[in-house]
């Protein structure tokens, strides 16, 4: 299950083990072992930031580096 946490604003993740890849407007986190996506920051134009991931660990951590807005279930 994918989980959108919606957050005031952009996180500072310094995730050990991603490969981080910048884009124009956003963030994506992949495993370099397993070839595949695993966190996606998507960055609003009113300075917020949806995270997207699966990973418990990843929304643990979240929790504590911002402010929750919302939160969705894809």
């Amino acid at each position: 299950m994918i989980v959108e946490i919606v957050l005031k604003n952009e996180p500072e993740l310094e995730l050990e083990g991603y490969e981080k890849i910048e884009l124009p407007n956003g963030t994506v986190f992949a495993s370099p072992v397993e070839k595949r996506v695993e966190i996606v920051l998507k960055k609003h134009r009113d300075g917020m930031v949806s995270l997207f991931t699966d990973k418990s660990e990843i929304i643990k951590s979240v929790i504590r580096l911002g402010e929750i807005v919302d939160i969705h279930v894809k």
